[in-house]
């Protein structure tokens, strides 16, 4: 069956699903590619179900915790019950999604889309050929294995298999310490778990301020993570009733019953036909886009993971919005936005914009303002002392560049980061804002406050 469309989206994850409401709602007509589940990996596999099971384990850390609050009490996790509770939650929204797509008139095509021209792509196993002015690509991306460590559909598994897991492990290696690694380190090892990190770099979430880092690390040894950080698998092997055996680089050896590998991705570009209608491919097989996140071919639009990092859900849902409008005429270019970026350890960490290292590459002179949690009395009435906010401004405009904090709702927190970044807010503006007391937030007050160089409840740090 051949049927016409204004736009036509394929993939239906935050970027897919997102760019074909707004596409809808400016009143085009809509079809929607899916091969898999709406919601994408982001939903049904990955930053949903994570933080599920993150927000599981954080409680069961708590409770152990609870000691020095006067509070004593036994914990105990059944983890099949966990995992129903997550997938609750997973069908629960992507229902809320089918939802959304239905109600604005949106096409949801099941199968697996390839171009046959600029103007149509067919759709397998069904066989329709769907027309239309406008593409968009948006299949984002898949976890890669390594030569050493290489998928086996039993116990070496990426994250796309952790929550389909019948029982809590009992020894996981992890190979690769960036941001996936160190949340399913920190949700297993709270959960009870003896976890194994390898990464082959010389800290844990390589590329990020080892400030914010240290707290985290400290954290997960705390938990009985065993770090090796700047060690690699270089063999892997079956170990019989142990489960795997894995040779590192120092010459030790380590057992466990599942191989977690967690070392990068790469875009779903296969089988989509998009080379052979023209579209130009990085030698990565990222999609290449300019300014209008428009490929080599007009009239075909890209966005999300399939264009690269970072890997990021609300990055992606940001790029199908501001593409939807490109199509429709509302906007002329991709504006390019603070994004945050946020780890979902335990304490979390979270960025925004510039760090005083990478302003200082660009030339910027800053002035930065560090406030300790541990001297705020919300953080201590949660029992969650550890961590800092630091703010990043233009020493000579004062306008607030960049955000760094560690800590407990630093997920939470960074959002007033991205509305003051994106703003051009200045530190007296900050520093003169009325926030609830006692309260987490209010330590981007004190914060703003110590870099101006007025601190009231800290130490003057900041520099100028």
């Amino acid at each position: 069956m051949e049927r016409s469309f204004d736009v036509v989206v394929i993939g239906g994850g935050p970027a897919g699903y997102v760019c074909a409401l707004r596409s809808a709602q400016l009143g085009k007509k809509v079809a929607l590619v899916e091969r898999d589940q709406v919601g994408g990996t982001c939903l049904n596999r990955g930053c949903v179900p994570m933080k599920a099971l993150l927000s599981v384990a954080k409680t069961v850390n708590d409770v152990k915790k609870a000691a020095r609050c006067g509070v004593w009490a036994e914990v105990s996790v059944d983890f099949e019950r966990v995992a129903s509770w997550t997938r609750h939650i997973v069908d629960r929204s992507k229902k809320g999604v089918e939802y959304l797509l239905n109600s604005r008139g949106v096409a949801l095509v099941r199968g697996s889309a390839e171009f046959i021209s600029r103007d149509a792509v067919m759709v397998s196993p069904s066989g329709d050929m769907l027309r239309a002015r406008s593409f968009v690509v948006a299949t984002g991306s898949r976890p890669y294995d390594l030569p050493d460590a290489k998928f086996d559909s039993k116990g070496v598994i990426s994250s796309d298999e952790v929550f389909s897991l019948k029982q809590l492990p009992n020894r996981i290696i992890i190979v690769g310490g960036g941001v996936i690694g160190v949340e399913m380190a920190t949700a297993l090892a709270e959960l009870g778990s003896k976890v194994v990190i390898v990464e082959i770099m010389d800290q844990l979430l390589p590329g990020w301020c080892p400030d914010v880092v240290k707290p985290v690390y400290d954290s997960l040894g705390k938990l009985g993570v065993d770090m090796r950080i700047g060690g690699r698998v270089v063999k892997l092997e079956a170990a019989g009733s142990a489960g795997y055996r894995a040779a590192l680089s120092d010459g030790n050896l380590v057992e466990s019953e599942f191989v977690l590998v967690a070392v990068g991705r790469r875009p779903n570009t296969d089988g989509l036909g998009l080379e052979e209608i023209g579209i130009e491919l990085d030698r990565k097989g990222f999609v290449n886009v300019n300014g209008r996140l428009e490929t080599s071919v007009p009239g075909v639009f890209a966005a999300g993971d399939v264009i690269g990092v970072p890997y990021l859900a609300h990055r992606a849902s940001d790029h199908g919005y501001q593409v939807a409008e490109i199509i429709s005429g509302k906007r002329k270019m991709f504006e390019q936005r603070p994004v945050p970026s946020v780890v979902y350890s335990d304490p979390e960490i979270a960025v925004v914009g510039l760090d005083e290292q990478e302003a200082s590459k660009k030339g910027i002179e800053v002035v930065t303002g560090t406030f300790q949690l541990a001297a705020l009395a919300r953080a201590l009435t949660m029992n969650r002392p550890e961590g800092f906010v630091k703010l990043v401004a233009e020493k000579e405009s004062r306008r607030i560049i960049g955000a760094q904090i560690v800590g407990a709702n630093a997920s939470e927190i960074i959002s007033a980061c991205v509305l003051a970044v994106q703003s051009g807010m200045r530190l007296e503006e900050m520093a003169s804002s009325v926030m609830p007391h006692p309260s987490l937030v209010e330590s981007l007050m004190e914060c703003a406050k110590m870099a101006t160089g007025e601190p009231l409840h800290g130490t003057l740090e900041s520099k100028k």
